[in-house]
């Protein structure tokens, strides 16, 4: 398990368009799974909305299991970047952020992004676009609802058609994170 930046605050930026420094936040702690890069643009810009203050982003490093032998499927080095590169993204939006990455049998990534939202005490839960298509989803299942269906806290989903659907799914953070007890909303997804 490898962790890159401490969490602190980012000293000495600007916050991005659009969001107003003297509010709180609707979100403090949040887990941000990514897979790969090109979900990194749309999870920090739902994050950014949603008001978050703390992230910490999460990389699964899958490893498959072959004649009683586990073997990476990816570099420690892809691995690094693709937190790196989020972790970087989060803070140049001015929220505090670190990551972290963890090996994962394929096949349970979903449980182990459970697990990690548990640990951490995460409020909310940011994921990226789902990777599979409608076919492939009804075939083989789909680590977002797999993640949705047994997280400890609401989980937010990125819509592969990009800032417009995010733009739609961030407006439902109010009614998610929202004070009012008779709002039991367990999870937001994106169409």
């Amino acid at each position: 398990m490898r962790s890159f930046g401490d969490g602190a605050p980012v000293r000495d930026t600007v916050p991005a368009n659009g969001t107003d420094p003297g509010t709180r936040p609707a979100s403090r702690r949040v887990l941000i799974p990514v897979a790969d890069t090109s979900q990194v643009e749309n999870v920090v810009e739902l994050a950014r909305r949603a008001g978050v203050s703390e992230a910490r982003v999460l990389h699964l490093n899958p490893r498959e299991i072959a004649g009683g032998r586990r073997f990476t499927l990816e570099t420690d080095a892809a691995a690094a970047e693709i937190v790196e590169t989020a972790v970087f993204e989060l803070r140049m939006a001015g929220i505090a952020s670190s990551g972290q990455i963890r090996p994962a049998l394929v096949g349970r990534i979903a449980q182990e992004i459970v697990a990690e939202a548990t640990e951490w005490g995460a409020d909310l839960i940011v994921l990226g676009s789902p990777r599979r298509g409608q076919l492939m989803t009804r075939l083989f299942g789909s680590v977002t609802l797999r993640v949705a269906g047994h997280a400890p806290c609401p989980v937010l989903v990125a819509s592969p058609a990009g800032k417009a659907s995010a733009h739609r799914v961030a407006d439902s953070v109010a009614s998610v994170t929202s004070p009012d007890p008779d709002v039991n909303l367990s999870t937001t997804l994106a169409r």
